[in-house]
């Protein structure tokens, strides 16, 4: 079995036709097999049975999980929702599949959704009728000041009355053109004027009719039809009075929505439900069926093979016949991948995932990788303080807070490596940018040290990747001797290269340098000949083995790039120390003043940058340096037949029973 990998088995299950959708919710319930097509577990299954049609119930239910969704949408600027911190407070309600279906068939939310059809509607005829009469409004604001019915300039005999508006620009003109001799009789009142706009009353004589238009014309007037029935005035207020109205029928449509928190709620089970609903039902692509039995496989862990018997006869009885097959060689590379890994291992594998999961041959690197990643990431840090801080912030989250399953694991990850981060800002001596009287190693004065501490540490993990390929060549019967040529000749070219600067720098009066150049020259022929071993052609074998020597200047790049744990944790510890430094100069008072909240700013920026830079950089060393060594990835993850759990945790039966218990 692979180290750190669920081993996998293939099943195929047979069983009366009617029996399918106890089964298929049984499997659901289980959440422990993934489906693939039944007719790639045997492939003479084709002449017994056929390809599964898609469910009858498949568009209906799809229809309703549409009308659901757009219930909770429409309701969610609405209903008050917790902030974060009281929705992390609250402990994460875990329901059955035959819960949710127990609330889907008792909620009457069909009903439901079609009231909140009516409110919509209801509130977008709201909406344009207060555009309407906003219009309206605006329109009346500018003639409210005439106090008088419009109407009645239509009923004069000898004279002409008409309303209407020029351009600011023109009217002092009009009123010059107005007060001539042959317009004497002309009547001219402004009811209103914007910044841009004149709001005009005009009364002049039938007979004066043709020059009055045509001086208005020049003006630019544009007469004003007034379709209301009362005075302006009465009529802005029967307008203001109907938006008011409209206000307030609005604003109680919105209260009785805000009051449908527990509907909303009721509103996610209901989705969840019917989208388990059609995730089984969607399942028919992977079925075969015949007149009366159907046809189904899939993936399960070698372990839950026991466990996949049971929840089968659990529903069926005997009428079923369930097979298992190992997986062969050749179906490696379409095997999903599981990962299992002791608990404090596990919050790494999120990293290892971010790169790319190992196929089905491979190890899994999350346990090796996870002791490099943890003391990286507290030498990048390497302060006392900021890992205690680290670790009790994490404690205390974990404890009073209630996280889903990832955001746990990244937590777990975070106080795992506050305990190296704590560990280094003991041998650094640092406590919030503040030494201890007593270091093992200075960041002031050891900087050589600490530089020669980080290489050594990055040749460590670099033999240690290399040791792991040697592994997983040698395990192969026709790779042994690649694991010689090409891992074991470069670990000869590590340690050859450590003899000869040991021999150089610490005993320069031994043989160890003389030494260390011979087996340097042996093991560069080594990886000549082991570069040779991927070519196909005499050319090929030859240009493998010139470029495999040009990895030399890869090797020296990736010991060079470990300098960055010294660089990081120094530069860490000098800013905090600066921060320190300045916050001294502060007079006695303000220290315990404002100087107390600089330096929860200071150190908690500090803190932000030191742990993101830890953090990126950590995982950058493990990703190109390390993993490149012996690691391949591609792998598929195993996608569990199960409830996509978009709304609320969805946990099998036997789970549930077991954590009540």
């Amino acid at each position: 079995m692979n180290m750190a990998i669920e081993k996998m088995q293939k099943f195929n299950l047979i069983t009366f036709y009617n029996n399918q959708d106890a089964v298929m919710e049984q499997l659901q319930d289980f959440q422990q097999v993934e489906l693939f097509s039944a007719s790639q577990f045997n492939k003479q299954a084709n002449a017994f049975f056929s390809q599964m049609q898609e469910h009858p119930e498949a568009d209906k239910i799809e229809d309703q999980i549409g009308n659901v969704t757009w219930a909770r949408d429409f309701l969610t600027p609405y209903v008050e929702k917790p902030s974060m911190i009281q929705a992390l407070r609250k402990p994460l309600r875990h329901y059955t599949l035959r819960q949710l279906s127990e609330h889907a068939h008792t909620f009457d939310w069909k009903n439901i959704y079609s009231d909140l059809r009516k409110q919509d509607k209801r509130l977008r005829a709201i909406e344009q009728e207060k555009q309407d009469l906003s219009l309206q409004e605006d329109e009346l604001n500018k003639w409210q000041y005439f106090d008088e019915h419009p109407a009645v300039l239509a009923t004069f005999k000898e004279t002409i009355g008409v309303l209407g508006t020029v351009p600011n620009t023109e009217i002092n003109q009009l009123k010059k053109e107005m007060g001539k001799e042959q317009l004497q009789n002309a009547y001219l009142e402004i009811i209103h004027q914007s910044s841009t706009t004149s709001y005009l009353l005009l009364l002049f004589l039938r007979e004066n009719q043709e020059e009055v238009q045509t001086t208005l014309s020049d003006a630019g007037f544009q007469e004003y039809e007034y379709p209301y029935e009362d005075k302006p005035a009465e009529a802005l207020r029967q307008v203001k009075e109907k938006l008011h109205q409209l206000v307030e029928e609005e604003r109680s449509i919105k209260a009785r929505l805000k009051a449908q928190k527990n509907n909303y709620k009721d509103l996610g089970l209901v989705a969840e439900y019917l989208d388990s609903l059609f995730v089984r039902v969607h399942s028919n692509q992977y079925l075969l069926q015949s007149e009366y039995t159907m046809d189904l496989s899939g993936w399960v862990p070698a372990r839950q093979t026991e466990e996949l018997d049971r929840q089968i006869r659990q529903v069926v009885g005997k009428d079923y016949f369930l097979e298992f097959a190992e997986v062969k060689e050749e179906e490696y590379s379409n095997t999903p991948v599981l990962l299992k890994n002791h608990k404090l291992i596990k919050p790494f594998e999120a990293l290892v995932e971010m790169y790319s999961l190992p196929q089905y041959w491979e190890i899994d690197p999350t346990p090796f990788m996870m002791p490099f990643y943890a003391l990286a990431f507290g030498l990048m840090v390497a302060d006392f303080g900021y890992g205690l801080l680290l670790f009790v912030a994490s404690a205390l989250a974990k404890y009073f807070l209630h996280f889903k399953e990832g955001m746990k694991q990244n937590i777990n990850m975070f106080q795992i490596c506050a305990v190296p981060t704590m560990m280094w800002g003991l041998v650094y001596g640092n406590i919030f940018g503040k030494q201890f009287s007593f270091q093992l190693l200075s960041t002031d004065s050891d900087i050589t040290e600490i530089l020669v501490m980080s290489m050594i540490f990055g040749f460590i993990q670099i033999m240690f990747g290399l040791g792991l390929k040697f592994y997983l060549l040698w395990r192969r019967e026709s790779e042994k001797l690649k694991a010689l040529l090409q891992a074991g000749s470069w670990m000869l070219f590590l340690v050859s290269a450590a003899m000869i600067a040991a021999g150089m720098l610490l005993v320069p009066e031994t043989n160890l340098q003389s030494v260390g150049i011979a087996c340097l020259i042996i093991s560069l022929v080594l990886v000549v000949i082991g570069g040779s071993l991927d070519g196909n052609t005499i050319i090929g074998k030859i240009g493998s083995s010139l470029y495999s020597v040009m990895d030399i200047t890869n090797y020296l790049s990736d010991l060079i790039s470990y300098t960055r744990l010294m660089a990081l944790g120094v530069a860490g510890g000098s800013i905090g120390a600066a921060f320190n430094l300045i916050l001294s100069y502060l007079p006695t008072p303000a220290k315990f003043t404002i100087g107390i909240v600089l330096f929860i700013v200071l150190h908690g920026l500090n803190i932000f940058l030191s742990y993101l830079s830890a953090y990126v950089h950590g995982i950058r060393l493990q990703y190109l340096e390390f993993f490149n060594k012996f690691y391949t990835g591609g792998g598929r993850a195993f996608k569990p037949f199960k409830s996509n759990e978009s709304y609320v945790q969805v946990v099998s039966e036997q789970k549930q029973q077991q954590g009540e218990e």
